[in-house]
């Protein structure tokens, strides 16, 4: 089992006792990182709901992540998928964030990760999910 460590674009791997999770050490976001939920597709209430539930080894309290958080592992030197090297499941298709669209609270932001790309949605379409949380530090 795997945790890998992503900071900035230096990827770190180490055997840790959780797999399918990804820790970005310059944001302290661990973010659910597995083949079964790369193809994984859901309204955006659905999206909530899961990662609300969702439990990885010892990891649990995860979340839609916000359009700033999904963001940080966009790289747009990368294609098909747009995604920081060492996120090894991400589909090129559409994914959830929490942040809404200010005209339209039925509207959110997401991120099309074939080329990085923002674009609002309504919440009832179905679209990829990836969750997150944040790792508190010692000193939070």
């Amino acid at each position: 089992m795997k945790l890998s460590l992503l900071g900035g674009l230096l990827l770190l791997s180490m055997t840790l006792s959780a797999k399918d999770v990804i820790l970005d050490t310059s944001t302290s976001l661990l973010w659910q990182d597995s083949a079964e939920s790369r193809d994984m597709t859901m309204t955006y209430f659905e999206a909530k709901d899961y990662c609300a539930k969702l439990s990885i080894a010892q990891y649990s309290d995860f979340r839609v992540p916000t359009l700033y958080e999904l963001r940080t592992i966009v790289d747009y030197k990368n294609y098909k998928p747009a995604s920081l090297s060492g996120i090894n499941y991400t589909a090129s298709e559409t994914y959830w964030t929490t942040t809404e669209f200010a005209d339209d609270a039925s509207e959110v932001w997401t991120i099309n990760f074939k080329k990085g790309e923002y674009a609002v949605k309504g919440k009832h379409y179905t679209r990829n999910i990836r969750c997150v949380q944040k790792i508190k530090g010692k000193s939070e």
